[in-house]
């Protein structure tokens, strides 16, 4: 009797693992950067720093002529990226700003956060946003506007 209640919680075990192991796959990643910057106000160098939060969501598709294969192809997909961007000011703390930040990534793309005399401007795949410091987000082209999710907000400190 006890050989076979056993057994058939070890089947159970098995057979809720198996079907676990069957769902799509997400992984996540996160991470954090922190850089300092200087733009020019009335012919002086001010610093600030800017403080980038980054999170990924992958999401795992298979590929649907390999239902009931071992080995299954995936497909790529889009990965939904969350940038939370923080911009301190100490000599004008009214400058301080929350950003956050959302598009899909694609396999090759690129994120660079470049300093100019303004502010900052970041570049994903050739799609710009700029931050003129004191005054906020700038889109030199409309599309690039569709690319990203933007939302911005004051800091209280």
């Amino acid at each position: 009797m006890k050989n076979s209640i056993l057994i058939a919680s070890m089947i159970c075990l098995l057979a809720m693992t198996q079907v676990q192991a069957q769902n799509d796959h997400t992984g996540t990643l996160n991470s954090t950067t922190t850089s300092t910057f200087n733009y020019i106000k009335e012919g002086v160098k001010m610093p600030y720093y800017v403080k980038v939060q980054e999170s990924r969501n992958y999401n795992a598709k298979f590929d649907i002529a390999d239902i009931g294969k071992i080995d299954k192809d995936r497909i790529s997909t889009p990965v939904k990226v969350s940038k939370l961007i923080t911009v301190t000011n100490n000599s004008n703390p009214r400058d301080n700003r929350i950003i956050a930040l959302k598009y899909d990534k694609q396999v090759a793309d690129t994120f660079k956060l470049e300093s100019n005399e303004k502010g900052f401007t970041i570049n994903v795949d050739n799609r710009i946003m700029e931050y003129i410091m004191g005054k906020g987000i700038y889109f030199a082209n409309i599309a690039d506007r569709d690319f990203f999710m933007v939302d911005e907000f004051d800091s209280i400190e």
